[in-house]
C-alpha cells in the first residue's frame, strides 16, 4: 500500500477530527467553487481542446471543433458538477488533516504543443516523502475524481484497468498537467460517491512520454480538422440481444452513450424505453425493428 493511501486510511480510522483552521480553509475553497455554478463554458480561442478534454475520443473532439450541436444538458447537470466540487473540497480537507503536504491547488497551467497551447487547471500538487526517513518529498500532480460505485470498482480498479477504459481521457489529462507543471505524474484520489470510500491510484511516471506524444498527435489532427469530410466516426453501434436472441434493434455502446454530440452524429437516434427488457431502462437506439416501432408509438 502506498504512503498516501496509508496516511488517508490512518486518519479516517477511529474517530477522525478535522482541525478548525482546515475547516475554515475548506469553507473558503468551497465558496470559490460554488461561484462556478454560474460559469458558462466559453469556446477555445486557439480552437484546441483543453487538457481535460484532449484525451477524449478523436471523433468527439472533431465534432466539437466543427461546431456540431451538443445534446442539451440534463436538468441535474449543474447539481452533479457542484457535488463533484463538494467532494473535492472535503477530500482536500481530509488530506490536510492527515498531514499530507499540498503545495498547489486549482492551478491554471499551459502545455505548449507544436500547433498551439493547451490550457487546463490541475487539482493538486503534493509533496510526498517516500517514507519517514526522507526529510524532503518529491512533488507530483494528483487529480481528485468522484466516481459511482461501478466506476470505483471497475474503471478505477487499478492503473492498468483505467488505461484500458480511459474514454474520458484521464491519463492524457494527468500527464499533460504534470508536463506543464514540470513535475511527475502522481495519480488519482478517487472517492466513491455512494459509500465515501477513498482509493489512491498511482500512475506510472514512465508512461509520460507516451501520453505527451499522444497529446501532440491529437492536437495536430484537431488543428487540421476544418471540414466535415475530416470527421471520422470511430465506433459502431451494436445489435441488441435478449436472452441471446437478436431483437433486430441496434443501439449505442460506450463511449458513444457519453458523448455530447451523439444526436448530431447518429441520424435518427432515439432515447426510448427498452421495449423487450422488463427493467424498463431507457437506452439510445440507432435503429428500431418495425415491430417495436409500432409498440413505441
Amino acid at each position: 500500500m502506498n504512503n498516501l493511501q496509508t496516511k488517508i486510511d490512518l486518519f479516517l480510522s477511529g474517530t477522525p477530527e478535522i482541525p478548525r483552521d482546515i475547516i475554515f480553509t475548506a469553507s473558503q475553497m468551497f465558496n470559490e467553487k460554488l461561484s462556478r455554478f454560474n460559469y458558462k463554458k466559453l469556446p477555445s480561442k486557439s480552437g484546441l481542446p483543453s487538457l481535460s478534454q484532449i484525451g477524449k475520443p478523436m471523433c468527439q473532439l472533431q465534432a466539437s471543433k466543427l461546431g456540431w450541436k451538443e445534446e442539451d444538458k440534463p436538468i441535474n447537470f449543474k447539481m452533479m458538477m457542484t457535488y463533484g466540487d463538494m467532494t473535492e473540497v472535503l477530500t482536500v480537507a481530509v488530506l490536510l488533516a492527515a498531514g499530507i503536504e499540498i503545495t498547489d491547488m486549482n492551478k491554471k497551467v499551459k502545455l505548449p504543443t507544436k500547433v498551439g497551447d493547451l490550457y487546463g487547471e490541475l487539482d493538486l500538487v503534493l509533496q510526498l516523502k517516500l517514507n519517514d526517513y526522507h526529510q524532503v518529498g518529491e512533488k507530483s500532480v494528483w487529480d481528485i475524481k468522484s466516481a459511482s460505485s461501478w466506476s470505483f470498482d471497475k474503471r478505477f480498479a487499478s492503473y492498468d484497468e483505467l488505461k484500458k477504459q480511459d474514454d474520458f481521457g484521464y491519463c492524457c489529462q494527468l500527464f499533460g498537467y504534470a508536463k506543464a507543471e514540470g513535475v511527475k505524474a502522481g495519480g488519482w484520489i478517487v472517492v466513491n460517491k455512494g459509500t465515501g470510500e477513498i482509493k489512491v491510484i498511482e500512475a506510472d511516471p514512465g508512461d509520460q512520454e507516451h501520453y505527451i506524444n499522444l497529446i501532440e498527435q491529437k492536437a495536430l489532427q484537431i488543428s487540421k480538422t476544418t471540414e466535415k469530410v475530416h470527421f471520422e466516426k470511430l465506433y459502431d453501434d451494436k445489435l441488441e440481444t435478449y436472452y441471446k436472441k437478436s431483437t433486430g434493434n441496434r443501439k449505442l455502446q460506450a463511449p458513444c452513450i457519453f458523448c455530447d454530440y451523439k444526436f448530431a452524429c447518429w441520424e435518427g437516434l432515439k432515447y426510448v424505453k427498452n421495449p423487450v427488457s422488463k427493467a424498463g431502462n431507457y437506452e439510445y437506439y440507432t435503429n428500431m425493428a418495425r415491430r417495436y416501432e409500432t409498440v413505441l408509438r
